[in-house]
């Protein structure tokens, strides 16, 4: 019963957003705006107000209360711990939220959707150079349904087009450590992508899973090594459709235990 209270008190707090709501007034004159391109311009903000196509089309009015953290993605997972009957199982559940962007000792974490938490990923040209991103990696954002049911990190993700590759570069890993490797594939692209270190294959062609989980796998001990490792994101052959697939979130770098 202690246990089921502390998760409720928990939900409580991440609820206040929601049963104590602030700034209303500004809320109010977002909607006045909204209403008033709408008049003026038929510019269609909201499906159920104005007849948008979706808020991925950008209706973007529908999303004024989403939470812009963790809130949602917490209450579910205090909910699912709270449920469970072992402790040992509730506890490592906890630390696994606690210490989520940890890479433990001699590892290394990114967060691809975050441009200040991206050291390691080799962004190209950039927009002065490549205005259309043909070459460049971008950050791209998934605001399809049920996307607060993750957590924010996979909200966004960086990408490439077409068939660029998307890749990252490592320097100062231990040559005589073995690593293990555990990514977040998110966003919306359908194709099938891979994965090299330097010149092996870390996984074949795969499609994301849906829901959005994390994979690992063992990094080829030759691809790290001289110290360094880069990381190499290619989709299956462009055949139309959708431009994007390689879409990556999160990218961790484990160093295992000798």
């Amino acid at each position: 019963m202690r246990q089921n209270l502390g998760c409720q008190a928990q939900n409580d707090s991440l609820d206040r957003a929601a049963t104590e709501p602030v700034s209303q007034d500004l809320r109010a004159r977002v909607f006045e705006l909204a209403e008033a391109l709408y008049q003026s311009v038929r510019m269609q903000l909201s499906v159920p107000r104005y007849k948008a196509i979706s808020v991925g089309r950008g209706a973007n009015l529908d999303t004024i209360d989403v939470p812009l953290n963790n809130r949602i993605w917490l209450g579910n997972k205090f909910g699912e711990l709270g449920a469970l009957s072992d402790e040992k199982t509730r506890l490592e559940g906890i630390a696994g939220i606690v210490n989520w962007k940890d890479p433990g000792p001699g590892g290394v974490y990114d967060d691809l959707g975050n441009l200040t938490a991206q050291p390691h990923l080799l962004r190209g040209p950039g927009y002065e150079k490549d205005p259309a991103h043909l070459q460049s990696s971008l950050v791209g954002f998934d605001g399809g349904r049920n996307f607060t049911d993750y957590p924010v990190p996979w909200w966004r993700h960086a990408e490439a087009l077409n068939d660029t590759p998307l890749e990252m570069h490592y320097e100062g890993l231990d040559p005589g450590a073995r690593y293990r490797f555990k990514v977040v594939y998110a966003g919306d692209g359908d194709a099938k992508i891979r994965l090299d270190a330097d010149e092996s294959e870390v996984h074949p062609l795969l499609s994301r899973p849906v829901p959005f989980r994390p994979l690992e796998f063992d990094i080829p001990p030759q691809a790290t090594a001289d110290g360094e490792l880069t990381l190499t994101w290619r989709r299956e052959s462009f055949l139309g459709g959708n431009r994007r697939g390689n879409q990556v979130a999160e990218v961790w770098i484990l160093k295992k235990a000798d």
